[in-house]
């Protein structure tokens, strides 16, 4: 993407930190009329991309207001390109610190990587309840849960976000709705046939995501790049989990890779009270000083 310069409204790009298929993020300051600049994520949405689409992603997070949900600041326009100004999460993504376990050889506390799901299914569970201001039901679905839209503030606190491609739970949201290439590992089955999807699409996604922190591996996948291959794999969502994990989190992490809709969980809250009880029985309830210490540590090691 490229500017007449780094100026871009009243914000001052500053580096890239993220793209997918409609958007790129940058980090950049905001420059306000009073008081010190500050730090947000600057969404600018690639050219092409239906004016129509960038407007149901600022309505959608104009009505979003939860703990766990990347919030907007403002949306608007500069250089003929329309952006969405949101708080920027200096801890980063899940996958580039899932990387950086890679690199080190380190397996993520099994303690926080449960922690970390139950977080983004609190985002869920609002976000699949949300209503209108007059009260009516959107029912939707995310449709592109996956470690790069889950993000870390300095705080370790935990945030689902990029809303770009989510729609009510009626409409088809499948590859070519906007999910970048390295995303379509984490669809659900009934997504890569290019079914109606429920909240339990999203859940099916965060059970590979759980699988992976667990685990280590990708419940279905073995170095496969071709599309098909992948999304073959997805739909026959044989699981199979080494000795080693422990018996109550495997039958949990087994239940969420179910393909058939009624044996699935449902709803967010039905899986995190199974992760909740879990981590009760087990002991493995990390404080928010051990999250806090674990990322901080995992940013130092890997330079990030």
């Amino acid at each position: 993407m490229e500017f007449p310069s780094r100026r871009y409204g009243r914000y001052i790009i500053r580096s890239r930190v993220g793209e997918g298929g409609m958007a790129e993020v940058f980090l950049a300051d905001a420059i306000p009329p009073r008081g010190d600049k500050f730090s947000v994520a600057l969404k600018l949405m690639r050219k092409g991309v239906p004016l129509e689409a960038f407007a149901d992603e600022v309505d959608l997070m104009g009505l979003l207001d939860h703990p766990n949900l990347v919030r907007m600041l403002e949306s608007g326009e500069a250089f003929g390109r329309p952006y969405i100004a949101m708080e920027f999460l200096d801890g980063g993504d899940l996958k580039r610190l899932m990387d950086a376990h890679e690199t080190l050889k380190r397996r993520i506390p099994v303690g926080i990587a449960v922690h970390v799901c139950i977080e983004v299914l609190r985002a869920l569970s609002y976000f699949h309840q949300l209503r209108t201001r007059s009260g009516r039901p959107l029912e939707l679905v995310h449709g592109d849960v996956n470690p790069s839209n889950i993000f870390f503030s300095g705080e370790a606190d935990v945030k689902l976000g990029d809303f770009g491609v989510a729609k009510g739970s009626a409409a088809n949201i499948g590859p070519q709705d906007g999910v970048a290439a390295g995303k379509l590992h984490y669809l659900s089955p009934e997504q890569t046939l290019g079914e109606s999807l429920t909240p339990a699409s999203d859940l099916f996604s965060l059970g590979i995501v759980l699988h992976e922190l667990v685990v280590g591996t990708h419940p279905f996948l073995r170095n496969e790049t071709d599309d098909e291959v992948v999304m073959e794999a997805i739909r026959a969502a044989k699981v199979s989990l080494p000795d080693t994990v422990d018996k109550g989190l495997g039958q949990i992490i087994r239940k969420a890779l179910t393909p058939d809709l009624d044996s699935r969980y449902r709803t967010a809250g039905e899986f995190a009270g199974a992760l909740l009880t879990w981590t009760l029985d087990s002991g493995n309830s990390p404080s928010r000083e051990n999250v806090k210490s674990w990322l901080l540590k995992t940013l130092s090691y890997a330079g990030l």
